[in-house]
Order: C-alpha cells, then structure tokens, then sequence
C-alpha cells in the first residue's frame, strides 16, 4: 500500500542545533500538516498528502517522524509551546485576583488559532494535548505559588494549588467547549466575562489574606 508505514517506534525529529536543511524540512513538514488540517480530518491525512503539500519526498518524512501521529503530536506540542509562551506574563497567582490580563491573552490566542484548534478537536490527540496543556500552565503557576508562599503551613499551601487546578482546568475546558459550539451564540468575550466572575469568586475570598 502507498502510505504503509516503515516499522519505527521513535521519532528521529532533528535535535536543536541540526543543520539548516534538516530544519527547513521539518519546517515545511508542520506547514504542510496545519495547511491540510484545515481542510481534511486528521485521521485521513496521508503521508503522502503531507510530502506532497510541502514538496518533500518521503524519505525526508521518515527522517524526522516516525509515523502521521508522530507528526501530529510535534505539531500539538509545538502549539501548546507557542501557547504557553504567548501567555508567558500572566504566570503569577495574583491572577486569580485580577484575571482580566490573562484572559484577553488567552482569547486573542484562541481566537488567531480557533480554525486550527476546532480542526483538531476531532482528533484522538486533542485530549491528551489539552490534558499536557493543563499540565504545563499549571507547573508554571506552582512555581509562582512556591515563591510566593514558601512560608505557608502546608494545608493553606494545598488548598491554593487545589484552587489553581480547578481554575486552569476550568478555563480550558471552557474554551474547549466554546470552540466546538457548545455555548451557542455566546461570544469569547462573553465567555471571557463569565471566567473573570467565576475566577474571582473562587480565588479571592482563599488569597484575600495572603496577599493584601
């Protein structure tokens, strides 16, 4: 069969510092995936859909991904990379008292990316990249947490992080569920009001005293 994989089991992704050829493929190989994504299922994109779009051969896909999911996985990672960066100022736990800053971000991110994001909702990656999303948003704030609170008992400690899951996980869930129609014709920004309501009735009353 044309698109029969070659047996691998690990991607052979150009580490940083390869050479500019080896990066320009793999370059090209995301583009081609984002540029399909759009237009056809995840699950019915072909290697050689990808090697056609971006003018490579198939030896160059199989140079740097192990198979399409390989592909698909660097590509989430690298959007939840671009993600987390984007929103790089507002990993601070004084966001749960003010989450107006955070949240335009996050909006404006979602909405440059919602055709992407809505494509790959449909995906069987989209929970476990939601799920490694969560996971990354959240290591950042416990670090803020760890700074700011070292000198917490630990019940209060917990009971801050405990807050912190809820509310990151609440957001993206809501985004989520925004995204894929869930709220009608409710728009991000009132989405976005309602999460600032939320937010703050959950965090404030628990960091009122810490942090005044």
């Amino acid at each position: 069969m044309e698109d029969m994989e070659p047996t691998k089991t690990v991607s052979k992704r150009s580490p940083e510092g390869s050479n500019r050829n080896s990066l320009r493929s793999l370059h090209l190989l995301e583009e081609a995936f984002l540029t399909l994504v759009m237009k056809t299922p995840v699950d019915k994109i072909t290697v050689s859909d990808i090697t056609r779009e971006a003018c490579l051969n198939r030896g160059t896909f199989y140079a740097h991904f192990a198979s399409m999911s390989d592909l698909e996985k660097y590509v989430l990672e690298h959007l939840a990379d671009r993600f987390i960066d984007f929103a790089s100022n507002w990993y601070d736990i004084s966001f749960l008292k003010n989450p107006r800053p955070m949240l335009v971000q996050l909006g404006s991110f979602v909405q440059m990316h919602r055709k992407l994001i809505t494509s790959i909702t449909r995906s069987t990656s989209f929970n476990p990249f939601m799920v490694a999303l969560e996971q990354s948003i959240e290591k950042r704030l416990y670090e803020s947490i760890e700074k700011t609170y070292a000198d917490r008992e630990p019940r209060r400690l917990a009971l801050i992080v405990i807050t912190v899951d809820y509310v990151v996980h609440g957001i993206l869930s809501s985004y989520s569920s925004w995204i894929q129609g869930e709220y009608g014709t409710l728009s991000l920004e009132q989405v976005n009001d309602a999460l600032e309501r939320l937010i703050k009735a959950t965090g404030l009353t628990l960091l009122d005293e810490d942090m005044d």
